[in-house]
């Protein structure tokens, strides 16, 4: 990483406002290396013998005859009940009773017959299905405070188990255990091959070699939001990597298969992006990637399609106009026409404060601003766009036209430090699809929060790209910072009428001298 648009580079390290550029060696994710030529000579390891917790839980099922109830939670990416049976024939070599969807009779029986919970034996239940039948929750302590021999496990969503325990007290004083989806990046490759060995071993599938599992490590990076772990969505890497497997045409299969499997998953739930995309090439958004202008930036959001887990990002074009009087606040359009949230509501406000406590010490500001996403017609919210907001604001104040080659993402506090913000990497590859659209120059970029660093692991096409310098990102810590970038002037002093905050003070006075002329008539 460099240091870039500081008045003095030997001091960038402690400066509030310095710019760092992100270059392509700082955003690559290093595993540590492991001598293995395929995943044949990794020893298989599962999924559910990494699950610490839950092993330790089950164990202790196992040895305390006072147990018998465990609830294992995790998350939808898990199947829950499927890892709980690997753990109970790993470690007592049982093969429970697994209901699914019992009804009442099946669960209780009557006079001739056993049900599940009448019987002794360790029963397997999903916790979604109690939610649906609460009835059953009092006959079932009783069950299990009759039938020393019986133990009861219930797998689940997290919510679904957080639901089911407001409704059934006895579940206050039990075993639980929580399913761990994050490990740490450290023997990510040892870990990863070793998982991918035991599928291929279970699955009768082909092996991997170390620059396929390397990729699979990358994306399972991006699942964890943070580069330093390894996200293990065991369902979704499981069909990732049986899709892998059937691309490959050779013994082995290869880093080029596993891109072929992620771009297949893609293309089946993608239409929405792909028709934002369509619209952009057609001129119906309007959005720039060159040029500069006054009091228009560009944002960048993240939309989540319904019914999947797929993410996109989507930039928007964000305008602030400036009017003389008022109260010295920014007017939040999407407020006023009730299209935003709290959470943005909150931030708009916090952009007011940032002003007022800037400019607006000493004596009220004499103009108002208005702040709108353009060419949007549903609900907003969230504070990842103050950043950009507030430099749009500045902008105006200060005459000085935004780079429009550049698109903004990040929150801001009242003092103006940069606060860090989710989705980064699909916002920056959205606004990197339309740079692309609209023809790379060699100086379109993105702009984040320096806390969000860690975030990023981009997909090959924008590293490549910045790998050629033809695509940038800069990471700032302070408001100051980005608009330097975004306004090619230093922030300066107020009295330095050449800085952005000294043309801010300069506007702010000439409005207030006109403001207080008295009319003529006052003049006799």
């Amino acid at each position: 990483m460099k240091y870039v648009f500081t008045e003095d580079n030997l001091e960038a390290k402690n400066a509030q406002d310095a710019v760092i550029e992100l270059e392509y060696k700082d955003l690559i994710t290093i595993f540590d290396e492991v001598d293995f030529k395929d995943t044949t000579e990794v020893k298989p390891r599962s999924f559910s013998s990494m699950q610490l917790r839950a092993k330790n839980a089950v164990k202790a099922l196992m040895r305390n005859a006072n147990n018998n109830l465990l609830m294992i939670s995790g998350s939808s990416n898990v199947d829950t009940i499927d890892l709980t049976l690997e753990l109970l024939k790993d470690i007592a070599n049982i093969e429970p009773t697994v209901a699914y969807a019992p009804n009442k009779f099946e669960c209780f029986g009557d006079e001739q017959n056993e049900g599940v919970f009448t019987r002794s034996g360790i029963v397997v239940m999903p916790s979604t299905h109690l939610l649906d039948h609460p009835k059953w929750l009092g006959m079932i302590d009783a069950c299990l405070a009759q039938n020393k021999d019986l133990k009861l496990i219930l797998c689940g969503d997290a919510q679904d188990c957080a639901a089911l325990n407001l409704i059934w007290p006895s579940l206050d004083n039990i075993l639980r255990a929580d399913i761990v989806l994050e490990f740490p990046v450290k023997g990510a490759l040892n870990t990863l091959a070793s998982l991918v060995s035991y599928y291929a071993k279970r699955f009768d599938l082909k092996p991997f070699d170390k620059a396929a599992v390397r990729l699979l490590c990358s994306w399972c990076c991006r699942q964890s939001g943070d580069r330093r772990w390894l996200g293990l969505p065991e369902i979704r890497l499981r069909q990732l990597v049986l899709e892998a497997c059937d691309f490959s045409k050779g013994e082995i299969v290869k880093e080029y298969d596993v891109l072929k499997a992620l771009g297949a998953q893609d293309f089946r739930v993608n239409y929405l992006a792909e028709s934002e995309l369509r619209n952009h090439r057609d001129n119906q958004i309007l959005l720039l990637t060159q040029g500069e202008v006054v009091g228009q930036i560009n944002g960048l959001s993240v939309i989540e399609t319904t019914g999947t887990s797929y993410e996109y990002g989507e930039p928007v074009r964000i305008t602030a106009t400036l009017r003389a009087g008022g109260d010295g606040d920014v007017v939040d359009i999407e407020r006023k026409a009730e299209l935003a949230g709290q959470i943005h509501a909150k931030a708009m406000m916090i952009i007011n404060g940032f002003l007022s406590d800037e400019f607006g010490s000493e004596q009220p500001l004499p103009v108002s601003a208005s702040l709108v996403f353009e060419q949007s017609y549903s609900e907003i919210d969230g504070d990842s766009a103050s950043l950009t907001g507030l430099c749009a604001v500045i902008s105006s104040l200060a005459d000085l036209p935004i780079r429009q080659d550049l698109a903004v993402t990040g929150a801001v506090d009242q003092f103006g430090d940069v606060q860090p913000v989710g989705g980064v990497n699909e916002k920056i590859e959205g606004f990197f699809k339309i740079c692309r659209l609209h023809g790379l120059t060699g100086t379109q970029g993105v702009i984040i929060p320096a806390s969000c660093v860690n975030q990023l692991v981009l997909r090959p096409s924008v590293l490549k790209a910045i790998k050629e310098n033809r695509f940038h990102i800069y990471a700032v810590g302070h408001v100051t910072g980005a608009a330097k970038v975004l306004l090619k002037t230093q922030w300066g002093e107020p009295d330095d009428n050449t800085s952005i905050s000294g043309k801010i003070c300069d506007r702010l006075d000439a409005i207030g001298a006109v403001k207080n002329i008295k009319p003529w008539w006052h003049l006799w």
